[in-house]
């Protein structure tokens, strides 16, 4: 959906006008050009969504604060983003290069911070307010930013997979949540592959029917509850024989401090939680889980006293084979 009518068809999902929306939000939608984002511009929203829109304004160097208005029960979010930001975006993506998996293709690119992702997957769905403005991204910019998309998601089941193989055996009910998400991050992995980057777990199920996947398909990424189950999963992904172990890191937590009372020494984690004896390390989640037992590395993990990511060194040399 490109034209005036798409947002027209957007917006009567709740009930409004592009002219209704144009009034209320007068000269705070008047600072440049304005995109309709979120789930009404993906086709997924419905009459109690948000009107979500961004416009790109010249002469700001950060997103302002959100602007918000109400045409009665709606929240109308209009925000406002440096102009030059999707271009700085794409530069950063074409800055690395790109893979070829199975599924689709997958950026080296560093993963952006969840900020980043969920903006960028918004500007790919946007529908320009202004038929004769054109798309945020061009042709080759949106491809880049997707490929990055999908490396988050990589990196979101390769860590999902790391911990629910340590909860495995040490905490039971810690390990069905987590082999169910996992999950549902394969799936989420494989709408973003086939184009679909719109963000929000609760439209997964959406996204996956409008793709073609199958209701059984689906379910069984919903319903995944052990690594053999899952391993199935990504048989045709391209990483059934990937070792998250190998592709994980853990490291001593940066925003941890160390805290001292009376005698004892403390971290503090970015959970504000005082942790006597917290674990420091850093290395493959193979060479941590051999000298801390699963049970305790997970907890680390968990409290905030190590960080857990993925390995770029090492998927550059599993993505080049």
């Amino acid at each position: 959906m490109t034209d005036r009518s798409s947002v027209e068809e957007a917006l009567g999902v709740v009930g409004l006008t592009l002219a209704r929306v144009l009034e209320l939000g007068g000269s705070v939608l008047a600072a440049g050009p304005a995109y309709l984002v979120g789930s009404l511009a993906g086709g997924l929203g419905n009459q109690g969504s948000d009107v979500d829109i961004h416009l790109l304004v010249p002469g700001i160097d950060r997103p302002s604060p959100a602007f918000l208005f109400f045409a009665g029960q709606t929240p109308i979010d209009i925000e406002h983003y440096p102009e030059d930001m999707p271009a700085a975006m794409v530069a950063g993506a074409l800055a690395y290069p790109v893979r070829k998996l199975p599924i689709g293709p997958v950026s080296l690119a560093p993963a952006p911070g969840r900020r980043t992702r969920r903006t960028a997957a918004r500007w790919l769905n946007a529908l320009p307010l202004d038929p004769d403005q054109g798309p945020i991204f061009d042709p080759t910019g949106a491809e880049a930013v997707r490929a990055v998309l999908v490396r988050a998601s990589l990196d979101q089941v390769l860590q999902l997979w790391a911990v629910a193989r340590l909860a495995t055996g040490a905490d039971d009910d810690a390990a069905r949540y987590l082999w169910g998400r996992t999950g549902r991050e394969v799936l989420e992995l494989r709408c973003r592959a086939r184009g679909d980057v719109l963000t929000s777990e609760k439209w997964l199920p959406d996204r996956a029917d409008r793709l073609g996947f199958g209701p059984a398909f689906s379910r069984s990424h919903h319903t995944c509850g052990s690594e053999a189950d899952l391993v199935e999963l990504v048989a045709d992904v391209g990483l059934a024989d990937w070792d998250p172990w190998e592709l994980t890191v853990v490291r001593t937590e940066p925003q941890r401090r160390r805290i001292r009372l009376g005698r004892t020494d403390y971290a503090l984690t970015r959970h504000s939680r005082l942790v006597a004896d917290a674990l420091t390390g850093e290395g493959s989640v193979t060479d941590l889980a051999g000298q801390v037992p699963a049970s305790r590395l997970l907890h680390a993990i968990r409290n905030g006293e190590l960080t857990l990511e993925v390995s770029g060194d090492a998927l550059r040399k599993v993505l080049h084979d």
